[in-house]
């Protein structure tokens, strides 16, 4: 079959690999649709602490079961699933905090450029779901992302009458955008790229351009000069981890969704959160609970994600769709094998 491999950031490359076998309990799934992720991007850019070089790539992906027979599902059934699943048993599992599983990264799986992927026994128990037939793969292949942004906002608890500034308008910033308008929030989406604020206000969605205008000040106009109830980093840059906290208001919450590089440090105005008792939050991953429920909410039609999908092409464009990104084009690609 036909494999994208990450060799080093900015090499991707189209290898002829083995088919893979079922693993124990689990199963081979041709991949019908794997979409193109921050994650990866930021692997492709700069490589990734958790994804020694080189790996195989991508992990957002629906499809259809290939080989293997395990927990209900066999050849030909469709499904929609993640890329990793906690063990159970461990510290943090055994404390609900599962997304902090102490083999969740050892074990993830990566592959899904690709014509097939495995799926081991965890996984297809845990985080598996059969893809209703009215459902697209393409959407089908946004559960994991969601997952991510539905595990994010759990952490918030946003009241109905909170405005929620978000920082960056990729994929993720528009997902926590359309998840947080459903709550009644008002939010307010902060970006860089025209194209993807007009798809933000298109869907309903209040933008600020920060080429042309100040975050700070456009959020205080809105707010009555307090600033934001809860602030969302969705860029992963240190300069807006930094600038996030001056955004919220005396009591307010900032969460840091966007991920640094690994040797990254972020100054704080010690003041500014001790006196007006500024909340930091930094969710990572998501947890079984929060894969159920981006399930429902695709499966039930709650949220429809394929406006944040740019093009789709095939897996031998893999190479460059990741250019195109690098150049600022688009938001997400969807790749078919």
């Amino acid at each position: 079959m036909r494999a994208a491999v990450l060799l080093r950031p900015g090499a991707i490359e189209l290898q002829d690999v083995p088919v893979p076998a079922p693993p124990p309990g689990g199963l081979v799934v041709r991949v019908r649709t794997a979409l193109t992720d921050g994650t990866d991007f930021k692997a492709f850019r700069r490589g990734h602490p958790r994804m020694p070089m080189p790996t195989p790539f991508g992990h957002e992906f629906s499809g259809d079961v290939a080989a293997g027979d395990s927990n209900g599902f066999s050849a030909g059934d469709a499904v929609m699933c993640v890329h990793t699943a906690p063990c159970g048993q461990c510290y943090w599992c055994q404390r609900n905090q599962e997304e902090l599983c102490e083999t969740i990264m050892p074990t993830m799986i990566l592959g899904a450029y690709a014509e097939y992927i495995a799926i081991p026994e965890r996984i297809v128990k845990r985080n598996c779901y059969a893809k209703p037939s009215d459902l697209s793969y393409a959407t089908a292949a946004f559960l994991e992302p969601l997952s991510c942004v539905v595990h994010s906002l759990d952490l918030l608890n946003c009241r109905a009458d909170d405005t929620v500034l978000i920082i960056g308008d990729g994929g993720f910033g528009l997902l926590h955008a359309m998840l947080l308008r459903q709550s009644g929030a008002t939010v307010v989406l902060a970006g860089r790229r025209e194209a993807r604020l007009k798809i933000a206000r298109d869907l309903g969605i209040d933008t600020i351009n920060a080429r042309s205008r100040n975050i700070g000040e456009e959020v205080r106009k809105r707010t009555r000069d307090r600033g934001a109830d809860v602030v969302i980093e969705c860029t992963g840059r240190e300069e807006v981890w930094e600038a996030a906290p001056d955004l919220a208001r005396r009591g307010g919450t900032v969460s840091f969704f966007g991920g640094l590089p690994a040797d990254a440090k972020a100054l704080f105005t010690a003041s500014r959160l001790h006196y007006d008792e500024i909340r930091l939050v930094s969710p990572f991953h998501f947890t079984p609970a929060a894969v159920k429920r981006a399930r429902d909410l695709l499966v039930e039609k709650k949220i429809d994600p394929l406006p944040l999908i740019t093009q789709t092409v095939p897996l031998a464009e893999i190479a460059t769709v990741f250019e195109r990104l690098k150049n600022g084009e688009g938001i997400k690609f969807a790749v078919t094998p």
